[in-house]
């Protein structure tokens, strides 16, 4: 009876069970996020929200690409496999950190500085945004190439929960700008907690490293390889805010687009998390030469993930309206004839995530590089149609549909041929 005990108690404090909790919390918080603001912002201010969070869109590929690359390095370091990386990881982390710092004050400038509350609430605002998104990207894929996640993941419950608190000081005050300052005293405190905690690492031991020149020229081209991926999931998934915001400017329309992929991301962070779990599993596989043990996992993660994305796409094609009212209120500008293609995408998804999460993950260089070739090509085809054919609304959600389903079985169909981790290439 004890040690069945014990093992409850080690699933339940365990990584998948954290990085679940944690999973969890960010879809709550993003959706209590959107509720909050959407009433509590007039239009135009919300539309300025919905466009300084697409710009985190923007600039995640770099931090994708950091840490994907940091994740290759160190990860047969970490298994005792090989692997001689130096200072260099610190050294773009470094480097993007204060790149996020100056775009955070910077960007938001365009929308005027004649009123200093509005500027600097949009500044913290972004500040907090770029900064999740370095935590999410570069900061724990690196710590899971030591097998850290379990204690990266309680840390980040603790800070997400306090993200949500600082919710609560908007939702009490009506400021803006206090909310900003909140989240950005939360991301600060929590990069010393995380230097704290690492203390101690091969990861630590790495800061004081001697930075080479082959070091950079080999870790550079992991990122560039892992960055070309990354800009390809751009175009993929952010394609349209850019032509939205080109042809119909900064309006309904852009606010509807992003209604839809806030859903569709919702599902993609539970279908993410799913594949992250086994993340650390098929990895040792494929560093061991276990390829039939590897595709068998990889085969096993894209079913379920399908499985876990139908749901909320039958949740969008039956009760898309009363969802969609919900989460906007007075600002829903979604129409009942776009739930259909809402929910093709959001189930489309379920395809997408966890093939090429593991193919940008698992040093797979050159079949990245096939799927990035296709996919910008395809971004192009998008952009061109919906240009010609002057695609209204609805018309360009399904446009976009087709598009992401072509590179999602591109993607799928690379991902099946993923080879042992030591013969990765660049593309």
């Amino acid at each position: 009876m004890r040690s069945r005990r014990s093992r409850i108690l080690e699933l339940a404090t365990g990584f998948g069970a954290l990085h679940v909790a944690h999973t969890g919390l960010n879809l709550a918080f993003t959706l209590v996020q959107l509720l909050v603001l959407a009433r509590g912002l007039d239009q135009a201010r919300y539309a300025e929200v919905v466009f300084l969070t697409a710009v985190g869109f923007y600039v995640q590929p770099i931090d994708q690409a950091i840490g994907r690359a940091n994740y290759m390095a160190l990860r047969p370091q970490s298994l005792g496999v090989g692997g001689d990386t130096g200072g260099e990881v610190f050294r773009f982390l470094s480097a993007q950190a204060v790149l996020l710092t100056v775009l955070s004050f910077l960007i938001p400038a365009w929308f005027g500085v004649a009123d200093p509350v509005r500027y600097l609430g949009n500044a913290l605002y972004l500040f907090g945004c770029l900064f999740t998104a370095y935590w999410s990207f570069d900061l724990q894929s690196t710590v899971w190439s030591a097998d850290l996640g379990r204690r990266f993941a309680f840390i980040s419950i603790i800070r997400r929960l306090l993200f949500i608190a600082a919710l609560g000081l908007f939702v009490m005050t009506g400021s803006f700008l206090v909310y900003g300052a909140a989240t950005t005293v939360i991301v600060v405190v929590f990069m010393a907690v995380l230097a704290r905690m690492l203390k101690g690492s091969p990861i630590w031991s790495l800061r004081e490293a001697v930075v080479t020149r082959s070091g950079v020229v080999a870790h550079w081209k992991r990122f560039w390889s892992s960055l070309v991926f990354a800009l390809s999931e751009l175009f993929v998934l952010n394609s349209p805010y850019a032509v939205v915001t080109a042809l119909l400017g900064v309006g309904p329309a852009l606010v509807m687009f992003d209604s839809v992929m806030k859903v569709c991301r919702l599902a993609m962070a539970g279908t993410r998390t799913v594949a992250e779990i086994f993340l650390p599993r098929i990895s040792r596989q494929l560093l061991a030469g276990e390829m039939p043990k590897a595709r068998r996992g990889l085969s096993l993660v894209i079913g379920l993930c399908v499985a876990a994305s139908a749901v909320p796409a039958l949740a969008v094609l039956f009760f898309g309206q009363e969802l969609f009212d919900l989460l906007l209120g007075p600002n829903n500008v979604v129409p009942p004839e776009a739930m259909p293609v809402a929910a093709a995408i959001v189930l489309i998804s379920g395809f997408y995530q966890p093939a090429t999460l593991f193919l940008s993950y698992l040093n797979a260089a050159r079949l990245i590089g096939k799927v990035a070739r296709f996919a910008f090509a395809g971004a192009a085809a998008y952009v061109l149609l919906v240009w010609a054919t002057g695609a209204e609304p609805v018309s360009l959600l399904w446009i976009y549909a087709a598009f992401f389903a072509a590179v999602s079985l591109v993607s799928i169909i690379c991902s099946a041929k993923i080879e042992p981790w030591d013969s990765g290439r660049e593309p």
